[in-house]
């Protein structure tokens, strides 16, 4: 990995303090982060502070199936500084998860997209391809307007090649959205797009 940094200046390997544990978690979410990265542009979530870690807000901004990783990077970092014989079993783990999170984020095909603040919400991704009824999910680095979730499925209700609206339920009504949002927002579907004919010369 080469998108990553191990901000480590400790030199003495007997003790993990909370200063040791804050670099060893971001060191985590860095190297996690990097693996997504490949397959989502502009994937940078903000660094965890001490404030974020000790009042219980630190959530990755990542599938929860694969939080465990973090965790198990910081593992891994204190045994190998105090010459563990756990580390083989924590790398064993953490290469296990990391062939999980590869399998999950590597076969879906992400797209940015803009959405309003509007009744109903629109949303707007150029030639976006998709159809009446088909299934979307949505990840991001931020926050979701009021109204739709992440790692929810909804249903596309097609507006014109650039704009669709969604619903809850297959047929349903378009979805309102509501209050604020921030960061970059991803959506997926579980069927692979057909070839769709271009009305653009190729000479």
């Amino acid at each position: 990995m080469k998108n990553y940094v191990y901000r480590r200046t400790k030199t003495d390997s007997t003790s993990f303090n909370a200063t040791d544990m804050l670099i060893a978690l971001n060191n985590g979410y860095e190297r996690v982060n990097s693996i997504i990265r490949k397959y989502i542009d502009n994937y940078r979530p903000t660094l965890w502070d001490a404030t974020a870690l000790s009042t219980g807000t630190a959530t990755p901004v990542l599938d929860s199936l694969f939080h465990e990783l973090i965790p198990l990077w910081a593992c891994w970092q204190k045994a190998v500084e105090t010459v563990s014989g756990s580390v083989n079993g924590f790398l064993a783990e953490i290469q296990m998860k990391e062939l999980e999170l590869i399998r999950f984020y590597g076969c879906r095909n992400y797209s940015v997209f803009a959405i309003t603040i509007a009744s109903p919400g629109v949303i707007t991704k150029q030639n976006h391809g998709l159809v009446n009824d088909q299934r979307i999910s949505f990840i991001t680095t931020g926050t979701l307007p009021t109204g739709i979730s992440v790692d929810t499925y909804y249903y596309v209700i097609y507006v014109d090649e650039d704009t669709f609206r969604i619903a809850s339920t297959s047929g349903g009504t378009a979805i309102n959205t509501s209050g604020t949002q921030s960061g970059t927002h991803y959506y997926f579907s579980d069927r692979i797009n057909r070839m769709r004919v271009s009305t653009e010369s190729n000479k």
